[in-house]
């Protein structure tokens, strides 16, 4: 459950005007996972829904609501919130059940579906929102005939495309990070990611541990209000470093990833 603002305009088909209440109210904004799929604003608490309410006309670009008002509830969870001089002027903040944030990606103006690398594997026998990729069986056997987990069934197949190599589908992809200089001082620097990464089980030491390779989520297991989003169909996964992945984790995917991740040749089964 969530507490919804009424948005000014029709930011659902607005593109220009869905980008102002997201620059405006951030993760809060977002396009639903339903049919139709609409736009909309939630929140957790009522209070900071109510004080963005109180910006909707400005952030849509019409006549600024009325300053200074507070919120009054109506009794069933919702609220009314006035904006102007007339107390029959006012708007509601709702309190009912929060969508899904549809997994479909926003590139260029476009919504898109994540379509990975690892798209032509079969997929498991479970496949939903907010399930890791090591916590189910891939429906694949290991050679000695045990059941292998869905992210070491990827990370093998990667090894086999790769001659025995772990690759990351995102190698050279660039991100702002911390690291220590020569004074032990945290600076500000920007990292890379490297082609070649490890399984701690298999590959030999030593090499550096940012570069363990992990099963990625492209569309996050969650959200950024913590629900459940992306699924672990293999079609949304990617193969990266544990520091990159610690990086996109629970974030909007960058644009960037999702063009490399679905230009990526698939890989065979």
């Amino acid at each position: 459950m969530r507490y919804r603002i009424p948005l000014d305009g029709n930011p659902t088909m607005d593109l220009e005007l869905r980008k102002k209440y997201i620059g405006a109210f951030r993760d809060a904004c977002y396009m639903s996972d339903t049919t139709p799929s609409t736009f909309n604003c939630l929140y957790k608490t009522w209070e900071k829904a109510c004080e963005d309410a109180a910006k909707i006309g400005e952030v849509s670009g019409n006549a600024p609501y009325a300053q200074g008002y507070e919120c009054q509830p109506v009794g069933n969870g919702d609220y009314t919130l006035q904006i102007g001089s007339d107390p029959a002027n006012k708007l509601f903040v709702t309190f009912e059940p929060a969508p899904r944030q549809t997994p479909l990606v926003e590139v260029d103006g476009v919504l898109v579906e994540v379509s990975g690398p690892y798209r032509d594997l079969p997929e498991p026998p479970t496949v939903g929102p907010g399930h890791k990729f090591n916590n189910c069986f891939s429906g694949v056997f290991a050679a000695d005939g045990t059941p292998l987990y869905q992210h070491k069934y990827i990370l093998q197949v990667n090894r086999k495309a790769h001659g025995g190599q772990i690759h990351s589908d995102l190698a050279g992809f660039k991100w702002p990070c911390d690291v220590y200089n020569a004074n032990c001082e945290k600076v500000p620097a920007e990292c890379e990611e490297p082609l070649v990464l490890y399984e701690q089980e298999i590959d030999p030491p030593p090499f550096d541990p940012g570069q363990f390779a992990e099963v990625n989520h492209v569309v996050p297991m969650k959200d950024q209000r913590s629900c459940d989003w992306g699924t672990n169909s293999n079609k949304n996964a990617a193969v990266i470093s544990n520091q990159l992945n610690r990086y996109l984790s629970n974030t909007n995917p960058p644009v960037e990833e999702v063009k490399r991740v679905n230009a990526a040749k698939s890989y065979a089964p």
